[in-house]
């Protein structure tokens, strides 16, 4: 993990502003869709439970 940290480190300090930028963009849309994915995942959830009650309150 150390030798990764570093490595990335070494990279970092090679690129432009610009270079930056996008990096981390692209890490910052990496977490937003990784959250998205997380809530549409709970939403499936919520309403897979709703449905089994639903199913339970007809017997």
């Amino acid at each position: 993990m150390v030798q990764q940290e570093m490595l990335i480190t070494e990279l970092w300090d090679t690129l432009n502003e610009e270079q930056k930028k996008t990096l981390m963009k692209r890490m910052l849309d990496t977490k937003i869709m990784m959250k998205e994915g997380m809530i549409k995942h709970f939403q499936y959830k919520i309403e897979t439970f709703k449905m089994i009650k639903t199913m339970l309150d007809e017997c």
